[in-house]
């Protein structure tokens, strides 16, 4: 082990005299002439750090004033729309939350969309809303705006004028009553007559048999009105999204009359025609 600790030692200062030779052989004039270089290098470099640092803060000084003028420009912008910084905020946090339910739709199937129809129509208003404000103007607000106002567009163009209809077999024991009933149909036993109509192998509605495939319609068209239950002209019409105004009852009556042969009766599954001005 001593051998070969002698051993190395003697290889490590073998290798390591060239560079000791050499470092013996530069004379003092070339040590003099190597330092001064060097301390002429750190002048040069604290002469270009001491005008940088100039320049730095003569861009800082003029970033200050344009932060200032920005600012300015703000307020004079702020105060022409009728609004202030934490306004426009507020604002686009109301732009921003209907882009998130924009979002959410566009993963919708038609069919789902053709349900979420009342929420697009709310959306939609809402938007209509925001756009009126002076504040929509501003630039940032306006593309946001425009991008949101083309979404739902595009969106509403997926919708269906009708769902696809259901489908459902007939059990041994079944009738339009109790089909009309089950919650994966319409939840509702007044609604048989729907089923009745919807299906020509029912020639008479008391009689069906097992095996028959029936379809069930779903849904209703845009002005049009499915009758349930203990509904009637003036109530109908009474409803915001069809008049919000029960005196105008006749309006539904007239566009009836093929199945309503008294306007004080009409019944349940009847789809009317609701007729816009």
């Amino acid at each position: 082990m001593r051998w070969g600790y002698i051993w190395a030692t003697v290889l490590l200062l073998g290798l390591s005299s060239p560079l000791q030779a050499a470092q013996r052989k530069m004379t003092y004039e070339e040590y003099r002439a190597e330092l001064e270089r060097a301390l002429k290098r750190e002048s040069e470099a604290k002469a270009a750090i001491a005008e940088l640092e100039k320049e730095i803060k003569a861009l800082k000084e003029e970033l200050r004033r344009l932060e200032e003028r920005i600012a300015a420009v703000k307020e004079e912008i702020y105060s022409l729309i009728g609004t202030d910084e934490q306004g426009v905020r507020a604002f686009q946090a109301q732009v921003e939350e209907i882009g998130k339910e924009v979002d959410a739709l566009k993963g919708l199937s038609p069919d789902d969309l053709f349900w979420k129809k009342k929420e697009l129509k709310e959306i939609k208003k809402r938007l209509e809303e925001l756009r009126g404000s002076r504040i929509a103007a501003l630039p940032e607000i306006d593309e946001r705006l425009t991008a949101l106002e083309g979404a739902l567009a595009q969106i509403w163009a997926k919708v269906p004028e009708l769902p696809s209809p259901g489908h459902y077999t007939v059990l041994k024991g079944d009738c339009l009553w109790n089909i009309a009933k089950k919650k994966e149909v319409y939840g509702d036993p007044y609604m048989w007559p729907r089923i009745y109509l919807a299906n020509d192998q029912i020639t008479n509605p008391d009689l069906i048999y097992p095996g028959w495939e029936l379809t069930i319609p779903r849904g209703v068209k845009e002005n049009q009105h499915l009758v349930v239950f203990g509904e009637w002209l003036s109530k109908i019409a009474g409803y915001e999204e069809v008049y919000g105004d029960p005196s105008k009852w006749p309006k539904i009556y007239e566009a009836n009359r093929d199945q309503i042969l008294d306007p004080n009766l009409i019944y349940p599954a009847q789809v009317l025609e609701i007729p816009r001005d």
